[in-house]
C-alpha cells in the first residue's frame, strides 16, 4: 500500500501537466517500504527520474560541562530525525540534484523544475548534436577553400577588415542589451571575447587563427543557445568572418 495519499500522488502528476510534457509521458511508481516513497521516471529515457525520499538522520551531539576539565565531564546525545528529499535526473547543474524538503508539499514545485531540465537537456542535445555540430564541419569546408596562405600572417589591411567585423559583431549583441535580451555580464563577456580575437589576428597565422576564432565563435553561439537573437546573430557573423 502506498505511503503516499492518492491526492498528493495527483497533485504530482497535474504539475507535470503544467510543464511541457504531460503525464503520460512517464511511469508512476510509489512504494509501500523502504526509503523511496515515489519514484517517476521519465518513459524515453530510464535515466531520468524523479524521487521523494524519508530517510532517518542522527546528529550526535557532544554536550561538555562548563565545569568539566577533561573529557570525561562530556556526553554525547543522539538526535534522531526524518527528512524527506527530493533526488532528480537530469539536475539543473549536475547529472543529480538532491534538495533537501522542508515542506513535502513543495515537491509539486521541483517535479516542475525537473520537468524543465528534462526539456533543457533533450533540446540542447539536439542543438549541440545537430546544429552546432553541422555548423563547425561547414566552417572547416568553408576554411579549407577561402583562406590562403594559411601559413602567413594577416597583413594590415586584413586585419582593418576583421576589426570591422568584430566591432559590427559587438554592436549587435549591444542592441541586444538594450532590448534587455542578454545581460549587461553576458555584454562584457562577449566584449572581452571579441577584443582577444582582434588582438590574435595580429601574432598567429591565418589558418590558425581562423580555425581557434571559428571555433571560440561557435562556443559562444553555444552559450546563446537559448537566445534564439544571440543564436541567429553569431551563426551568421561566423560565416561573413570566414566568407
Amino acid at each position: 500500500m502506498s505511503r503516499l495519499n492518492a491526492s498528493f500522488i495527483t497533485q504530482l502528476k497535474n504539475a507535470i501537466n503544467t510543464s511541457n510534457f504531460s503525464a503520460k509521458d512517464f511511469i508512476v511508481n510509489d512504494y509501500s517500504s523502504g526509503k523511496t516513497l515515489i519514484n517517476i521516471q521519465f518513459k524515453y529515457n530510464e535515466k531520468f527520474d524523479f524521487e521523494i525520499t524519508e530517510e532517518e538522520e542522527i546528529e550526535i551531539v557532544t554536550e561538555k560541562s562548563p565545569f568539566a576539565s577533561s573529557l570525561r565531564g562530556s556526553s554525547e546525545r543522539k538526535n534522531k530525525s526524518t527528512v524527506n528529499y527530493v533526488v532528480f535526473s537530469p539536475g539543473e547543474y549536475k547529472k543529480t540534484d538532491k534538495i533537501e524538503l522542508y515542506d513535502i508539499g513543495r515537491a509539486t514545485d521541483s517535479i516542475r523544475d525537473w520537468c524543465n531540465c528534462i526539456y533543457s537537456e533533450i533540446s540542447h542535445q539536439k542543438e549541440d548534436d545537430g546544429l552546432f555540430d553541422d555548423l563547425r564541419e561547414q566552417i572547416e569546408e568553408q576554411l579549407k577553400s577561402n583562406v590562403e596562405d594559411e601559413n602567413e600572417p594577416f597583413n594590415s589591411e586584413e586585419i582593418g577588415r576583421i576589426n570591422k567585423k568584430f566591432d559590427e559583431l559587438f554592436a549587435n549583441f549591444e542592441e541586444l542589451k538594450k532590448e534587455n535580451k542578454i545581460t549587461q555580464d553576458e555584454l562584457n563577456k562577449v566584449k572581452d571575447e571579441l577584443s582577444g580575437f582582434k588582438s590574435s589576428a595580429k601574432v598567429l597565422p591565418k589558418g590558425l587563427w581562423a580555425r581557434i576564432t571559428n571555433n571560440k565563435l561557435v562556443d559562444i553561439a553555444v552559450t546563446f543557445s537559448k537566445s534564439k537573437e544571440g543564436k541567429a546573430i553569431i551563426i551568421s557573423q561566423i560565416k561573413k568572418l570566414i566568407a
